[in-house]
């Protein structure tokens, strides 16, 4: 990919997260409320923020991963990301990741927003199947998805380790004709 893609909704700017965003990005990911079902630990230490940038400009590079920033288009805020991982050109597909501030839930913002890059998968990435890994109790991420088209797959059985331990993830999917 040449350039990064800018995308607008009504109220989002979906743009690249840049070193200028470190303080923010690191804020997002050492919030337990947001991690919660992330599958991963707080971040400890600012690096882990500038290296997770540096992950998703490599991941653009080889056309694996993209993800946007979510800014809010009234004030210019950073308030959560969202975007591709997993990404197999080889079978057209790749799943979909995402995580929001709190103080913006309930706003349905992510919802403005994956509608938006799902489409932009479809359209200009030539994707067929775009997949969603969520907790069984995570009910809020759950329940957005299925407004978004997806369809519920199955459980898949310890299939992740955080902190705790093993943990079950639903698969959800959502096909380009659907």
């Amino acid at each position: 990919m040449e350039s990064f893609p800018e995308l607008n909704t009504k109220r989002l700017h979906l743009k690249e997260i840049k070193g200028e965003h470190v303080g923010i990005l690191y804020d997002l990911f050492t919030n337990k409320e947001i991690l919660k079902f992330y599958g991963s630990d707080p971040m400890t230490d600012i690096s882990e923020a500038q290296e997770l940038i540096q992950k998703f400009r490599v991941g653009l590079k080889h056309n694996t991963v993209i993800r946007w920033g979510i800014f809010l288009k009234s004030n210019g805020r950073l308030i959560g990301t969202c975007g591709f991982h997993n990404w197999n050109h080889r079978y057209y597909r790749a799943e979909i990741g995402y995580e929001l501030s709190p103080e913006y839930w309930g706003n349905a913002y992510m919802k403005e927003a994956i509608e938006t890059i799902i489409e932009y998968g479809f359209e200009h990435l030539d994707l067929h199947r775009v997949g969603a890994l969520i907790s069984p109790h995570n009910k809020a991420s759950s329940s957005l998805i299925e407004k978004l088209g997806f369809e519920r797959e199955g459980v898949l059985k310890d299939y992740a380790y955080s902190g705790q331990g093993f943990i079950d993830l639903t698969m959800y999917a959502k096909i380009k004709n659907d």
